[in-house]
């Protein structure tokens, strides 16, 4: 199995422009798994499948993935599902879908093969036999422009239970790629086809730069024979090493906190003793977890003075990295949960993070007063995710006023700390961590000396559009997906 760096390096040396195509299956290629299944779990979760009706069909789709039956059938299975559904009510399934399994399911090196490919100027096509609206958000997520998809009969705005032929599978995926190559003008013998299963050899057969990814065994033979470069993905595995590296996490976070009490018993003075626990633990975090981190904007944290710390929220890494940036002048806010959970629940508040319990307004606005103190009278920063919950987007969510108010309560700036890509490490739904190189951004401080409390809003949004314009500059400014009709 070949690196990534080579499928890098054959995106770069592929001629630029939109008349080169790169186009990718989904299930297995960009996303680790099956979505039928989580599509499954969702609806017997909602009740609108029973216990039989749910064996039944995990039977249909085990013989499907063991070749009994064909996507055809797989694909009538599940418009049966959603007969007499609006197409609304199906989307709203789907975004449940993406947001609770998808998202963190996506390959960090297929983040990478696509953003490679749209900088190179390349038209990049999603094409699988899943239905269109279960490809929607993935779609708008890499800003990919066409999506081939199969199609569930609509009439009177309703889902009839059966399915348009051909569906976009083995030669009707060939047959509605040739199709769109045609009109885009684009040949296929400059085209790029990324799969993991020997369904799709038709197509992969037909394109000029053919890319086994993560393969099944028909596939990884077949590529074998004919001398294709092929790529096997492991960042989204969740096995013993994996669980390894979560348990050493909190052994490391427990261990640094029993040193410090001694420490700080020694030392008479509990500064000491977390002073230590914070370079202990966060020197640590990058050797347990196997995350490297690529930092932008380093001046910033100079000439330390304290502030509140904003940051985008993907990933649990997010607040160890910035406690490993902001070393012992940390502090933050954290889930009430933290509370609950001994004895870590004493490392956390001894290293500087204060439970919050965000469904008491009152009990909040009570714990925000040791932050204000941490700011003023021991000079820490506070680190404060503003959007309140991880996200299941690259760009952030609604901001929560906060961390704003605190910047004015405590009179100080306010320095944004923006993760472009955290989420690889573990994302939402995620409790293990996975290697990755983390991008992470400090931008200038945002002065407070002028806010007013009645224009919070505004300043919040101008904030907040900081984060989103750091964000997209490394995306290509591009159209929402457009389906396309076999």
């Amino acid at each position: 199995m070949a690196i990534i760096d080579a499928a890098l390096t054959a995106i770069a040396k592929a001629p630029k422009g939109a008349k080169t195509l790169a186009i990718f299956d989904f299930d297995g290629t960009i996303i680790a798994g099956y979505s039928p299944l989580f599509t499954l779990r969702e609806q017997y979760n909602r009740g609108d499948i029973d216990k039989k009706a749910l064996w039944d069909i995990v039977m249909q789709l085990f013989a499907h993935r063991a070749g009994l039956i064909d996507d055809q059938r797989l694909m009538e299975i599940g418009a049966g599902l959603v007969k007499g559904w609006s197409e609304q009510d199906f989307l709203e399934l789907c975004d449940a879908i993406y947001r609770k399994h998808i998202f963190r399911r996506i390959y960090p090196e297929m983040r990478q093969i696509i953003a490679a490919h749209q900088k190179q100027g390349h038209t990049v096509i999603l094409a699988s036999s899943s239905p269109e609206q279960m490809l929607i958000a993935t779609a708008k997520e890499f800003g990919i422009k066409y999506v081939l998809s199969s199609h569930y009969q609509i009439e009177d705005g309703e889902f009839t239970g059966e399915v348009a032929m051909p569906v976009c599978w083995g030669y009707g995926k060939r047959l509605a790629v040739e199709r769109l190559a045609a009109d885009l003008k684009a040949p296929l013998k400059k085209a790029f086809f990324y799969s993991d299963s020997d369904d799709d050899l038709p197509l992969l057969e037909k394109v000029g730069h053919p890319v086994p990814v993560n393969p099944n065994q028909g596939l990884e033979e077949a590529a074998n024979n004919a001398g294709w470069r092929h790529y096997a993905f492991a960042s989204r595995r969740s096995g013993l090493t994996e669980f390894m590296r979560c348990l050493g996490l909190y052994g490391s976070l427990f261990g640094s906190y029993l040193v410090a009490k001694v420490i700080a018993r020694l030392a008479k003075d509990q500064t000491e003793g977390r002073r230590y626990m914070v370079a202990s633990f966060t020197n640590s975090l990058c050797a347990i977890t196997g995350i490297k981190i690529e930092l932008k904007g380093a001046e910033h944290l100079r000439n330390y003075k304290p502030r509140v710390v904003i940051f985008n929220h993907q990933s649990q890494a997010d607040g160890l990295i910035v406690m490993k940036l902001l070393g012992e002048n940390f502090a933050a806010i954290g889930k009430d949960a933290f509370g609950k959970l001994k004895p870590l629940a004493d490392a956390y508040k001894y290293v500087g993070i204060i439970p919050i319990d965000r469904s008491n307004s009152k009990s909040a606005i009570e714990a925000m007063q040791p932050l204000v103190d941490a700011i003023k009278k021991e000079g820490r920063s506070v680190a404060i995710a503003p959007e309140g919950t991880r996200s299941t987007s690259y760009l952030p969510g609604p901001f929560k006023k906060g961390a704003f108010h605190l910047a004015l309560d405590a009179g100080v700036e306010i320095l944004p700390i923006v993760f472009h890509n955290s989420a690889d490490a573990q994302p939402k739904g995620d409790i293990l961590f996975h290697p990755a190189t983390v991008k992470v951004e400090v931008l200038p401080p945002v002065s407070t000396a002028d806010w007013e409390r009645e224009n919070i809003d505004f300043h919040i949004k101008q904030v907040r559009d900081q984060f989103i314009a750091t964000l997209n500059a490394e995306r290509p400014a591009l159209p929402g997906p457009v389906a396309v009709n076999l």
